[in-house]
């Protein structure tokens, strides 16, 4: 098994835009689907308040909101941990991102205009830089970005929380895999091909490439499930035994 690239350890800061309920969420979502926080690790109410400067109340709102996204694993009287990645809630969330995407591209084609053509390879451009520079949390954002922006050119900017939403379990899959060279170069020419023809103007081309693009992601499932099986659920897994707070 490979040894992952040590992440750059994040701070949570406080603002005034967000309840600190919904901040916590934030902050805690980010960790767990960025690998910061592992598979299993305990959750503490009490150790993440002291932590985060927090009173426990916004702690417990965001666990709880948490486990409704599939990300922790509540086990009254026992304990909550990050919940292991598991592959049914991974395939349900490709579903449902195939097939918003699938049907905003051609919108896309049809409506896309010169300024926005050149936006959109600008996108694809500070990704190839963030590549370049080995800036892998900066790639994923870029890579979100095109998605979204793709959304926004076919008028449907409103649908991307709901596709961020629903794909959480699939996000977690796309950090381990981006943590390859070669994944990086994959992605980066996958986006190349949906630009290219929806720039073009070609509906099949785009569908055909966007498509293909999404469903890498079962191609990096079997490859990252025989190097990273940690990170994955087991059949009928129970809860964790109770250890110290693990984190990366």
């Amino acid at each position: 098994m490979r040894t992952p690239p040590v992440l750059e350890e994040r701070r949570f800061v406080a603002g005034r835009r967000h309840t600190i309920a919904m901040q916590v969420h934030g902050f805690l979502r980010r960790e767990i689907i960025d690998a910061r926080l592992l598979p299993r690790a305990p959750l503490s109410e009490q150790d993440l308040s002291t932590e985060l400067g927090v009173s426990r109340t916004p702690v417990r709102e965001a666990l709880i909101k948490l486990a409704d996204e599939g990300l922790v694993d509540i086990y009254p009287q026992f304990g909550t941990f990050v919940a292991p990645i598991k592959l049914r809630e991974v395939y349900d969330s490709q579903f449902v991102r195939e097939a918003i995407e699938c049907t905003a591209i051609e919108r896309a084609v049809a409506l896309i205009e010169k300024p926005q053509a050149a936006a959109l390879q600008q996108i694809l451009d500070t990704q190839r830089r963030h590549q370049k520079a080995g800036e892998r949390d900066a790639f994923f954002e870029a890579d979100e970005r095109m998605h979204a922006y793709l959304l926004e050119i076919a008028e449907h900017a409103t649908v991307w929380p709901l596709v961020q939403s629903a794909k959480s379990q699939m996000d977690r899959v796309r950090h381990l895999s981006i943590r390859s060279e070669v994944k990086l170069s994959s992605v980066l020419q996958e986006h190349s091909a949906i630009v290219d023809a929806v720039i073009r103007r070609d509906p099949k081309g785009a569908l055909e490439a966007l498509r293909a693009h999404l469903q890498g992601l079962f191609r990096s499932i079997k490859a990252l499930g025989e190097e990273n099986k940690q990170y994955f659920a087991l059949d009928n897994e129970g809860p964790p035994p109770r250890v110290a707070r693990a984190k990366k």
